[in-house]
């Protein structure tokens, strides 16, 4: 073997990329399904590996886990890379306040949620499938710790299912120079993500009681904690969503001070 072939020989390939392959939109986007094959995600983890020295470490055990979740990770690592044309850029490159880079800190959450906790896998997937490269960064970097959290799996899974509407919700418009379209984002999933939510009241908070306040025609304000943390039976609150529109044009001039929350969530007439 000559000189030639040995130093080829230490050259990873290079990656497989599939986030930045033309215009690095912002805000609310919606990425093509992953279509790399195992050994093409490998491939790609091999060559950020020898990039990024703290994730060298990590290589072998990241190519062992499920092909879904090797490929959020290979994801998360070509995000880590990418830098925008902005003047304040999330750097996941940077240190955090444990001395360690933030994707070396995410990398090693996400290896152990694959086995223990695949629901922050699908969170973590969803943000970076529904979100511009920049949200999607400072989200992956405030969520070290968490991820590795199994008492929050159920408010995880079901959270993954509407990030998709947190995004309409918090990352519409144009750019705002700062973090406070991130800052929302990120507050709106952590409402959903803590111990109080109810993944039930999670997942119908945009599906059954925004969709039917936003066909009517008066503007409402939704208190997301109230409904998300509340107890009441998930059948109770869609039955009184459904009879919701009748009984603010029975009310009239009186809607004013009406709780739309509170309606669906404590009216007990109908049982």
């Amino acid at each position: 073997m000559s000189i030639f072939e040995k130093i080829g020989k230490t050259i990873a390939a290079k990656p497989v990329n599939r986030l930045f392959t033309g215009i690095d939109k912002m805000g609310v986007i919606t990425r093509k399904p992953d279509t790399r094959t195992v050994e093409e995600i490998q491939q790609t983890i091999d060559y950020y590996a020898q990039k990024i020295p703290e994730i060298q470490q990590f290589a072998k055990d990241i190519k062992k886990l499920d092909k879904k979740h090797m490929g959020t990770i290979a994801d998360t690592l070509e995000l880590s890379a990418h830098h925008e044309m902005l003047p304040n850029f999330v750097n996941l490159a940077a240190k955090n306040q444990n001395g360690i880079s933030y994707r070396e800190a995410i990398v090693k959450d996400m290896i152990e949620a694959s086995e223990t906790n695949p629901e922050a896998m699908e969170l973590a997937d969803a943000i970076i499938n529904n979100t511009d490269s920049t949200t999607a960064k400072y989200a992956l970097g405030m969520m070290s710790g968490i991820l590795k959290d199994r008492e929050l799996a159920k408010q995880m899974k079901a959270t993954a299912e509407i990030v998709p509407d947190i995004a309409r919700e918090t990352l519409s418009g144009g750019y705002t120079m700062d973090y406070s379209k991130q800052e929302n984002f990120m507050n709106m999933i952590k409402t959903f993500v803590n111990r109080n939510a109810k993944p039930d009241k999670i997942v119908s908070l945009f599906k059954d009681l925004t969709k039917t306040v936003d066909s009517m025609s008066h503007n409402f304000i939704i208190q997301v904690n109230e409904y998300v943390n509340s107890s009441t039976p998930i059948q109770q609150v869609k039955d009184n969503i459904k009879i919701l529109p009748d009984v603010v044009k029975m009310l009239g001039e009186k809607i004013k001070d009406f709780d739309v929350v509170e309606f669906v969530t404590r009216n007990t007439n109908f049982y």
